[in-house]
């Protein structure tokens, strides 16, 4: 009878270590391969909701008899900045190089990293810029903030440089972060949080400030008018050492019959 449950408490456990190695494998795989008689899945470029980058949609289609769905769209977003151009293709950056005397340009060459399934992505980009210093720029316009996108636009018109290799203007879009949107609400979310976590603290070291200003001011002899029940006049000079102490005082304008005022109306150090 003991063999007899040996036996089956092994095969129970080898089946479970199978299961999970079938588990294991299926994760390491990944997606599964699409089903005889359908295509899989192709993908569209991702088209953002508003201007050229930001929250948008991709349509995806397959063909053949055995697909239960033909065409789907999901959401994707495009970088905004300066790798929205390379859409659903992105890259691993290289340092930029030393910069070129003659044509006062510098470059760097980019890797491609992974792509969105069906998208065409070259393997290597070279970038190519002007030296750091050679084109300097004024800031021209912002527009307001798009609550929809949760971006704004920049434009910067060229102040010094050489026309040849510089651009006449740079159209910048970037996030939101803490700016208000266009009709005065205050943006919610992630940016609203971290925008009353600053209110805080500045908040916090404001307070901190005034204490600090209010603690100088009383060991300076000058006089202190706090808002509450205890109101002070100035300090007077400190006396007489006595018994290696020195005392002095300050006369109580206001809450004279508060003990806690009579209290904080003496000092004592030591001599």
């Amino acid at each position: 009878m003991k063999t007899v449950l040996l036996i089956t408490l092994l095969c129970v456990m080898v089946s479970c270590l199978q299961a999970q190695e079938d588990t294991a494998g299926k994760r390491r795989r990944g997606k599964k391969e699409p089903k005889e008689g359908c295509s899989g899945w192709t993908w569209q470029p991702c088209v953002p909701a508003e201007g050229d980058c930001g929250l948008g949609q991709r349509q995806g289609t397959q063909e053949g008899p055995n697909c239960k769905i033909l065409s789907k769209t999901i959401k994707c977003r495009i970088p905004c900045g300066k790798r929205k151009e390379y859409g659903d293709c992105r890259y691993r950056r290289a340092p930029w190089e030393e910069c070129d005397a003659d044509t006062n340009m510098e470059s760097r060459t980019l890797e491609l990293k992974r792509a969105v399934k069906g998208a065409t992505c070259e393997a290597e980009v070279v970038q190519t810029r002007p030296c750091k210093g050679a084109c300097k720029y004024q800031r021209k316009e912002a527009t307001d903030c798009n609550e929809e996108s949760n971006t704004f636009t920049i434009t910067k018109q060229l102040k010094e440089g050489d026309a040849a290799i510089c651009q006449e203007e740079i159209v910048k879009t970037k996030r939101c972060k803490n700016k208000m949107a266009g009709d005065g609400e205050a943006m919610t979310g992630r940016g609203a949080r971290k925008a009353a976590k600053k209110a805080a603290r500045k908040e916090a070291r404001k307070a901190a400030r005034k204490e600090k200003r209010g603690k100088k001011a009383e060991m300076n002899g000058e006089a202190a008018t706090p808002k509450g029940p205890c109101q002070y006049g100035a300090w007077s000079e400190f006396g007489e050492c006595v018994d290696n102490k020195q005392t002095r005082t300050r006369p109580i304008m206001a809450g004279t019959e508060k003990p806690k005022c009579q209290q904080r109306a003496t000092q004592v150090r030591n001599c």
